[in-house]
């Protein structure tokens, strides 16, 4: 009798390094003046934070992190930010704000 042939199991790699992004989606970069109308800023409200924690094969261990933007004056609409983190980005984030918390914390005004 011949011998049974076993496969190996591999873990694949990503064919690109893997980085940390922040995905605008493209009615917000629509919806923001372009350089012909120039000096004119826009003010999102950050209504809330959300967010989860993944491990896969593809992308490894990483921290999604949702914002929901909403316009703040006369036109309306609400935008979904996405935020993709690696382990130790999302670690330098927290690091920070907890730094910049601290530090305003320490110059308040009682």
């Amino acid at each position: 009798m011949g011998k049974l042939a076993s496969r190996k199991r591999v873990r694949s790699r990503a064919a690109w390094p893997h980085s940390n992004y922040i995905y605008l989606p493209q009615r917000l970069r629509d919806a923001i003046p372009g350089p012909e109308l120039p000096g004119c800023a826009r003010c999102l409200n950050l209504t809330s934070i959300g967010g989860e924690s993944s491990s896969d094969n593809f992308f490894g261990q990483t921290v999604r992190l949702k914002l929901l933007a909403e316009e703040s004056g006369k036109l309306t609409g609400a935008f979904e930010i996405g935020v993709h983190l690696q382990v130790e980005a999302a670690r330098a984030l927290a690091r920070t704000l907890l730094d910049l918390v601290e530090r305003i914390e320490k110059t308040a005004v009682p």
